[in-house]
């Protein structure tokens, strides 16, 4: 796999980090081979972890930060947001709530493709977490069969409310569950298709709900409706 190609996600990294306290110390070699994960994947991933000094390095040997680490999980934010200038997050947050792309935001503010990335998908998991909360509110009172799409081997499940769309990546059970209407699965027909033209094109394999939700998310909305609304969930 080509590092052009590859995109390190959020999921891996914690996966990696607990990697690396259960090892506390190791080398690149025994990290790769214990992770089962290709070094050109790997080796971002733990130059990220040591730019936020969760990992420290010294003559071949990575060792595991316990007081940054310790510091990370009383932090409601990421610990990377607090590797960056308040302003540079704000064009972050502004940059995505304006649909700018990441390669664009690299031309324009200097940042790297994996910090962009990082960022990205942290905002888009902020999404999916805060409608998946709502939906499952709504889903509690009135449990619905949800309609499936798939997408690079992705499923996902679409559920309406008050002719809004939650997407789910998990399939909600409910013994009670009924079909949606006629009606609700043409609504649904439309808003998916609507919010999946733009997702074609950037979509990951795995990462088609947050994809998904943050473009239905996004409709017709304006960039302060956004801004003031993410601002207030992150």
């Amino acid at each position: 796999m080509k590092y052009k190609d590859f995109e390190p996600s959020i999921i891996q990294e914690k996966r990696i980090l607990k990697l690396c306290k259960r090892l506390n110390k190791f080398s690149l070699d025994e990290i790769e081979t214990i992770s089962e994960i290709d070094s050109e994947e790997l080796k971002p991933i733990i130059d990220d972890l040591i730019q936020e000094e969760r990992l420290t390095y010294c003559d071949g040997t990575y060792y595991y930060n316990k007081k940054v680490c310790r510091k990370q999980q009383t932090s409601k934010l990421p610990l990377f947001f607090e590797f960056h200038k308040k302003q540079d997050i704000e064009y972050i947050i502004k940059g995505f709530c304006t649909d700018v792309e990441v390669l664009k935001m690299i031309d324009l503010f200097g940042f790297t493709k994996h910090v962009m990335n990082k960022f990205y998908d942290y905002l888009r998991t902020v999404i999916y977490n805060e409608q998946y909360k709502e939906l499952l509110k709504y889903f509690d009172k009135c449990p619905k069969l949800p309609q499936e799409r798939v997408y690079m081997n992705t499923k996902v499940y679409l559920y309406l409310y008050n002719h809004k769309l939650y997407v789910s990546q998990k399939y909600l059970t409910n013994k009670e569950a009924k079909k949606h209407k006629e009606q609700e699965r043409l609504e649904i027909k439309n808003i998916y298709l609507r919010s999946y033209r733009k997702v074609l094109n950037r979509s990951f394999t795995g990462k088609f709900h947050l994809h998904l939700a943050e473009e239905i998310w996004k409709y017709g909305k304006s960039f302060e409706e956004r801004y003031l609304l993410l601002s207030k969930i992150i």
